[in-house]
């Protein structure tokens, strides 16, 4: 993830002088627009850090599975280079997680799934516009809320979280549309383990639940937005 950072940043470094010669603007006028909409595809990878009680079980992620994401945005311009943007997004997530129990040296697995509803509210800086280029950082936070819920399972997570993010993007001006694609990172705040498993039948589950102290969730995303 830092090595893919660190490429965007020299990228999005060297593009004005790969833009200094002067070409046809497309969409010359796109950008006088107070607000504007569009919408999202993308893909994401997640994964979940836990903390642990100190007890005989130990959780992990070793697999990332690749999630799909839907959404729309909307952007109300500020200045000519400031706006602030609301991008809704859908995504359906699945998540491999092992438990080791080192007592009895047994390993569990669970395919925690979720769908997510998630709403980042975001501030965008641009540079000025390079030929029919232009790079912006966004930042922001974002609160989703899982629509699945699962219960006789070793581990359950909440249905509300919220989280940062920060991303890297580039507005490319096509003849008719801008095609934005944006590199994101978020990191969840929220404690996402339900620890009082209301309703649970198989009291042997508590034992994972009980194991772990906290969870948070964290993923990048590739996003394709068309404005």
């Amino acid at each position: 993830m830092k090595r893919v950072f660190s490429i965007l940043i020299i990228l999005f470094t060297l593009l004005p002088t790969f833009a200094q010669k002067q070409v046809i603007k497309n969409t010359p006028y796109i950008d006088l627009r107070r607000f504007h909409y569009g919408f999202a595809l993308g893909v994401s990878m997640t994964d979940v850090s836990f903390s642990h009680t100190g007890k005989d079980i130990f959780a992990e992620c070793p697999d990332i599975n690749p999630a799909f994401c839907v959404g729309l945005v909307g952007d109300l311009a500020l200045t000519e280079l400031v706006s602030v943007r609301c991008q809704p997004m859908l995504s359906f997530v699945s998540r491999d997680i092992s438990f080791h129990n080192f007592s009895n040296n047994e390993i569990v697995k669970q395919d925690l799934k979720s769908c997510y509803l998630e709403i980042p509210l975001s501030l965008k800086v641009a540079t000025k516009r390079l030929n029919n280029y232009r790079p912006y950082i966004l930042a922001g936070g974002s609160i989703q809320y899982d629509l699945s819920k699962e219960k006789e399972t070793p581990i359950v997570f909440n249905h509300l979280d919220y989280g940062i993010h920060i991303a890297l993007g580039c507005d490319t001006y096509l003849p008719f549309f801008k095609f934005c694609p944006e590199l994101r990172f978020n990191l969840g705040l929220a404690d996402m383990i339900d620890h009082k498993r209301p309703g649970l039948k198989d009291e042997t589950l508590m034992q994972y639940t009980d194991a772990i102290s906290r969870a948070r969730n964290k993923s990048i995303s590739l996003i394709f937005y068309f404005e």
